[in-house]
């Protein structure tokens, strides 16, 4: 009996370790990181931290569309107290009406050592009202159901061999500290797949300061091992959520391991709205170290073990309003910190259904949420099905993706059959599609043109064509998808007229729309090569820096015409000042123009002031410019209720927008007639001169609101 005890002792360390020496080095960084050297009392340091809401396409490119940044004064003491003392705020937002405080209790983590997890589910202390009711009602579940309390275990806990598994072991890294060589080896670390045990654990890798056992930096993510239902929300609509983390510390006063840089993002994906993943992530940078170290205890002679933390027990305070506001010390420009990653920085520790390698995986859910439900005067309602299959192992980087839809107004089917293939930095495509295709201009990213919502309101801004099309194509990624893209395409389409079936919306019968624009029928093969520039800098995101695209497109056949686009953006954060600017530009060639391809401005999509597409012709610009300052005042975020609001954050600001169309030629001013009308008078007329709008504003909420006044500048107005 005692031989097979410890067989089954050893069987068990085994599956746990993959080596004893493994064993006797976790071991004993485990004790080690029970807590800092016995002198070290505590710290105070400068913490600078920046939020940001981000919304990341199929290819990776992201639109950022909210910053926020805080500087703090972090405080910690191995009693386990650690205050944030919030000395300077300030954000930016292209239109959320909230802070991310309102989901960010701890935004921080004080200290690698401990022998708990201080992030995610925190330390099993509730912060607040709403964390305690959660609390209880997780428990309360796990006690009907008669499972083990949902607790978040810490890898080098004392009963880490229940819930962990652990390999590597090797030198990653050698590195030099205060005259020191330092041996960094790294440990991985995976989970116990036991629902049972009912916990939240950390998949990922652990390095170590390999001379003095200490943990120096966390890369992983956190996983939910339980047999705990997702909320039936969840399960319905295919969502997806992970918390990844990267925690580096720094060796301070040659001998305490300090938090330097600390990285949280949380990326989601809700399947029934697309491929688009809205990414939350927080960066969080330490300076300016002050140790209280007792020097008394380090004189003592002998060696004991290290008694454990204290649980943390965090808290967010602020300095005074004009203080927070009128903090100007920031060491960097916002959204400098978020923009220096990318997504793709935790590929390999994605979950399953994201990664690249895997079983083949079958899927029901749609690239875009048009491809299932959309609403226009040519189709009426469309609904459809869409299906996709990732072959991973099977044949690596191949997807197939297909939809099918019925455009009930109209009576007909449109969908696509798509093959994509990614190996490296190429991404290669090849589609046969029945589309109905928007034919508007100078788009921001994200704004495909069809959605729901004429359903509800009766307005629809975009025009359409009927468009059959099989294309390969093949698009480099250059250096990164941060960096800049370069595609290439090759097409035979056909394209068909279309109509506005539908007099009004649904819900809204007093607003009629407007007939749908005309368009040449014809067959013709369609070329298109596109360079873009710092994909992430665009008009419509809020990220610094500048950014450019340039496309060129030539068809030949029925419909025989060349086309040249640039467009180009630029934003910067200056001491309060923000300078924005966005401008497309293009022309058409051709000698018959199929009015499609010419180019329209006008209404609230480009020219607020003008009627919709009330300017056109086959030479256009467009551009638009911003001056705003954030006042000094009032930054500091508001509690209402479970909601964090930014502050008032008052601002003033200057903006221009401003286009031109003209027809350079008898095709352009034919093809203007063509595009509908009594035949003698067009629908849109060259513009003559450049069209403009500015403006004077004042904001609120970071921009979020403003009010103002605005009026031509190219003709008399008020």
């Amino acid at each position: 009996m005692l031989h097979l005890a410890l067989l089954l002792q050893l069987q068990a360390t085994d599956s746990v370790y993959a080596t004893s020496a493994l064993k006797t080095f976790i071991a004993r960084a485990a004790i080690e990181n029970l807590a800092p050297p016995r002198e070290l009392m505590g710290y105070r340091a400068v913490a600078e931290t920046e939020f940001g809401f981000i919304l990341r396409d199929s290819l990776g490119r992201e639109v950022v569309g909210q910053v926020e940044q805080l500087a703090a004064r972090a405080e910690w003491d191995r009693g386990g107290r650690y205050d944030l003392h919030v000395v300077g705020y300030r954000a930016q937002s292209a239109g959320a009406p909230y802070s991310a405080l309102t989901f960010t209790r701890m935004y921080t983590v004080p200290t690698l050592y401990g022998s708990r997890l201080a992030i995610g589910m925190n330390d099993g202390v509730a912060r607040n009202r709403a964390d305690s009711n959660f609390r209880r009602r997780v428990q309360r579940d796990d006690s009907a159901a008669g499972r083990r309390p949902y607790r978040a275990v810490h890898p080098l806990a004392g009963d880490r061999d229940r819930y962990y598994r652990f390999t590597g072991g090797d030198t990653v890294a050698i590195i030099s500290s205060a005259g020191r060589t330092i041996r960094v080896v790294r440990v991985n670390t995976d989970l116990i797949s036991d629902p049972a045990a009912n916990f939240v654990g950390f998949k990922g890798e652990l390095d170590f300061d390999a001379d003095r056992f200490q943990l120096v930096r966390m890369r992983g993510r956190f996983e939910n091992i339980t047999s705990r239902k997702d909320p039936l929300f969840v399960r319905r609509t295919g969502a997806v959520a992970v918390a990844f983390v990267e925690f580096e510390n720094a060796e301070v006063g040659g001998k305490y391991w300090l938090p330097a840089f600390q990285r949280s993002e949380f990326q989601a994906q809700m399947q029934l709205m697309g491929d688009v993943r809205p990414i939350y992530r927080i960066i969080t940078r330490f300076r300016e170290f002050r140790l209280d170290v007792n020097d008394a205890l380090i004189a003592e002679t002998g060696h004991s073990e290290p008694t454990a933390l204290s649980p943390t027990r965090a808290k967010l305070t602020f300095a005074s309003q004009d203080s927070v506001s009128k903090y100007g010390a920031w060491e960097e420009n916002m959204g400098s910190k978020i923009g220096a990653v990318g997504p793709d920085d935790f590929q390999d520790l994605a979950p399953d259904f994201w990664k690249p390698t895997g079983a083949p995986t079958v899927s029901y859910w749609p690239k875009q949420m048009e491809e299932v439900v959309r609403y226009n005067r040519v189709e009426g309602l469309f609904t459809g099905l869409a299906g996709n299959i990732r072959f991973r192992d099977a044949a690596p980087g191949l997807t197939a993706r297909g939809t099918i839809g019925a455009a009930w107004e109209e009576q007909s089917l449109r969908g696509l059959v798509a093959a994509n293939l990614r190996r490296g930095r190429w991404v290669s495509e090849a589609r046969v599609e029945r589309a109905l295709a928007v034919t508007n201009d100078f788009l921001d990213p994200f704004v495909r043109g069809l959605s729901i919502g004429p359903l509800f309101s009766s307005t629809d801004e975009y025009d359409y064509v009927d468009r059959w099309s099989a294309a390969l194509s093949t698009t480099r990624i250059i250096k990164d998808v941060d960096r800049a893209l370069f595609s290439v395409e090759a097409a035979a389409v056909r394209d068909r007229p279309e109509v506005a079936r539908l007099a009004n919306g649904l819900l809204s019968t007093g607003v009629a729309f407007r007939p749908n624009r005309a368009a040449f029928g014809g067959d013709y093969v369609r070329g298109t090569v596109a360079l873009e520039y710092h994909p992430r800098v665009t008009g419509g995101g809020l990220s610094p820096g500048l950014g450019a695209r340039v496309e060129y497109v030539v068809a030949s056949g029925d419909l025989d015409w060349q086309r040249l686009q640039v467009g180009l953006s630029a934003r910067r954060y200056w001491h309060g000042l923000v300078f924005a600017s966005h401008v497309d530009a293009g022309a058409v060639e051709g000698s018959v123009l199929p009015p499609q391809v010419l180019y329209e401005l006008g209404g609230g999509l480009n020219l607020p002031s003008y009627a919709n597409k009330a300017f056109g012709g086959d030479r256009a610009a467009l551009g638009r410019g911003l001056v705003a300052y954030y006042l000094p005042v009032l930054r500091t975020p508001k509690r209402l209720g479970r909601w964090v609001i930014p502050g008032i954050s008052p601002g003033i600001g200057a903006g221009i927008r401003g286009g031109w169309t003209g027809a350079s030629s008898p095709a352009a001013r034919a093809s203007l007639l063509a595009l509908g009308g009594d035949g003698i008078t067009p629908l849109s007329v060259p513009s003559d001169r450049v069209r403009a709008t500015a403006d004077v504003r004042v904001t609120i909420l970071s921009g979020v609101m403003g009010f103002g006044m605005a009026r031509a500048v190219d003709q008399p107005a008020r």
